[in-house]
């Protein structure tokens, strides 16, 4: 019986540690796969109005909420510059007139997408429509999908889990 009360511990928490461990791997692999969802969603939508919160709810449909295990907390979509010798990305800061990010937060009870950033009139700074998809300049986008993995053993302890996608939206003129 003292050999148990001795490993019984070290055991249970070997046990639901790998549990954990499996599950936050499943969590980030959700949110990765779910934040490519949204990238070919607004490549695809390109400059439609509602091309950014169609690819939330993609996202959020695609397995990041049926998981249940992450919990989104801000999805940024924002214009990026890339160095044609270096290729280096930089976040635009300014050619909006302010930074080109929309920040959207999303509400799973009411399947909604809510503006974290809105400028006049709860729009977004940088819209869908203001994007470019000429063939002269096509526009480069950034996504950052941001989640958190709340532990089930170990309840009072979070992990974010942050996934980042660049691409280009594709001409249609």
């Amino acid at each position: 019986m003292v050999e148990f009360a001795l490993v019984a511990p070290v055991f249970f928490a070997a046990l639901f540690g790998a549990l954990d461990g499996g599950l936050l791997m499943f969590s980030s692999g959700a949110v990765n796969h779910a934040t490519g969802i949204a990238m070919i969603t607004v490549a695809q939508e390109g400059t439609s109005a509602t091309a950014d919160t169609d690819a939330i709810k993609a996202m959020m449909s695609s397995g990041v909420a049926s998981t249940g295990f992450a919990k989104l907390d801000e999805v940024d979509i924002y214009l990026i510059h890339i160095d044609p010798t270096t290729g280096l990305v930089t976040q635009d800061t300014n050619s909006c007139g302010v930074a080109c990010v929309d920040r959207y937060g999303y509400t799973a009870s009411t399947n909604t997408v809510t503006v974290l950033n809105p400028v006049s009139g709860g729009a977004p700074p940088w819209p869908p429509g203001a994007r470019n998809t000429s063939f002269a300049n096509v526009t480069n986008i950034g996504i950052t999908v941001k989640c958190h993995y709340s532990y089930l053993a170990f309840t009072a302890a979070q992990l974010n889990i942050t996934q980042t996608r660049y691409f280009r939206l594709e001409p249609t003129s």
